[in-house]
């Protein structure tokens, strides 16, 4: 076939195809035939696709409801970021046909990503006009603001809905009360390691000390040892960025045996243990530094089985923080909706819709991503619930990083304390696992990439 050099639209059909084929199956097997598997930087291009994509084909079978000039300019631009990728994937074998497998089927989709750009930026100018002073109304029934009243029974429920609610609704309020570490990892952790029917430990006072001073939430980098003492066992060591540590009456620890890495119990105020507040940037979310010597400990579930209650603790948390975040996003556009900027002249009235359009469009990817990674934790595939969950936290963060940043340029006439909790929570919420380079790496790692 006759390779194009641009200007063309990509057929109905041929969208339909590239969303249905462009995978990571098939996204990383074009990487190995150029050899270029190892390019940290390609690598993160290829989870912020996949992200995308699957963002994409949510919004395509209506899981969120969104306007059609939103999902056209949601689509437009996946697809477009997705020919640039495959441009530099296969280089100089784009410009003469070198026996790569790839190139001809992937060449149209390459040549129309200008037409594909041009057709995302009239979008946005639709959806702005529909956006103009206000914000499009959500209906979905998992985006209601919970009453703070209901949260405690909400939040231990063992179901992701119920808990999905609590964390928008923190979001939106931006409560000072700081429900994450109990609801979202003590009692994540331990019903993973133990059963969700194990109602021997009353974790509504708990949190996880699981990361260390390098902040990682790598299994394999644990170093906190964990020693067999009488019935018991005694941990030494030092845990980092443990959040809610001061008020927590039990702490969930990760600790490293000859048989792995293992959860355990202990008492907050048991000999050995010294908890010292650390300078956290949110105050009303303070995180800690733990050291253990000698502490008495109880192993919670099996020896060695520490690696997949951290893993599956990671999926679940990172899906409350997206419920969190998207509550957060909605809060700032509400704001958004009831102030005006300061100049209303027809260029600052543009500029004023067209950002709120672009947030619109990060709200809704990223709104599917997270109800995805929701419906997918209640079911029986680990696998593709670790996989939902690692995609919500890259698309949720995004929204609520790029609501944080554009804040301020938008109008200056917003109270100034709640954008800067907002910005604070975006940071805290965005940072917590490791921040944007380790949440892909996590994700390509879930994948198997």
């Amino acid at each position: 076939m006759e390779p194009t050099t641009g200007g063309k639209a990509l057929t109905r059909e041929l969208r339909d195809n590239y969303l249905a084929t462009l995978t990571e199956e098939s996204l990383s097997a074009l990487m190995r035939s150029t050899w270029t598997w190892d390019d940290r930087a390609l690598r993160r291009r290829l989870s912020e696709l996949l992200t995308g994509l699957t963002a994409v084909r949510e919004l395509r079978v209506g899981a969120v409801g969104c306007p059609a000039s939103a999902l056209e300019a949601i689509e437009s631009r996946v697809l477009a970021a997705a020919g640039e990728f495959v441009a530099e994937v296969l280089g100089l074998r784009l410009l003469a046909d070198a026996d790569n497998a790839y190139r001809e089927a992937l060449l149209p989709l390459v040549a129309a990503t200008g037409e594909l750009t041009a057709e995302a930026s009239r979008a946005v100018d639709t959806l702005a006009v529909d956006v103009t002073g206000r914000v499009i109304v959500r209906n979905e029934g998992s985006t209601s603001v919970l009453p703070e009243v209901e949260w405690d029974t909400k939040a231990f429920q063992h179901d992701a809905k119920a808990l999905s609610e609590v964390a928008y609704a923190a979001g939106y309020t931006l409560t000072r009360r700081d429900y994450f570490p109990a609801a979202g990892l003590g009692a994540q952790a331990f019903a993973i390691a133990s059963s969700p029917t194990d109602n021997s430990v009353d974790v509504r006072r708990s949190t996880l000390a699981a990361a260390e001073k390098t902040g990682s939430w790598d299994p394999a980098l644990v170093r906190t040892r964990a020693t067999a003492a009488g019935d018991g066992w005694q941990l030494t060591g030092e845990k980092w960025y443990v959040p809610g540590a001061e008020a927590a009456e039990q702490i969930f620890v990760i600790a490293r045996t000859v048989g792995g890495p293992s959860l355990y119990l202990i008492e907050r105020d048991a000999p050995g243990v010294t908890v010292e507040q650390s300078d956290s940037l949110d105050a009303t979310r303070p995180l800690a530094h733990i050291r253990f010597e000698n502490a008495p400990a109880v192993l919670i579930g099996r020896e060695g089985a520490g690696g997949r209650t951290m893993n599956r603790t990671v999926d679940r948390a990172t899906t409350v923080l997206a419920a969190e975040q998207m509550g957060i996003v909605d809060r700032a556009l509400k704001c958004l909706s009831e102030v005006l900027p300061a100049s209303t002249d027809a260029e600052s009235w543009h500029a004023y819709t067209r950002q709120l359009a672009e947030l619109e469009l990060a709200r809704a990817s990223a709104t599917a991503l997270w109800y995805r990674s929701v419906r997918l934790q209640g079911g029986d595939d680990l696998e593709a619930s670790s996989v939902a969950a690692a995609m919500a936290h890259i698309g949720c963060s995004n929204a609520v990083r790029q609501v944080a940043l554009h804040l301020p340029s938008i109008t200056a006439d917003l109270d100034r304390a709640t954008a800067d909790t907002i910005a604070v929570r975006a940071r805290c919420t965005d940072l917590m696992f490791g921040g944007p380079a380790l949440a892909h790496e996590r994700l390509l790692e879930r994948l198997g990439i």
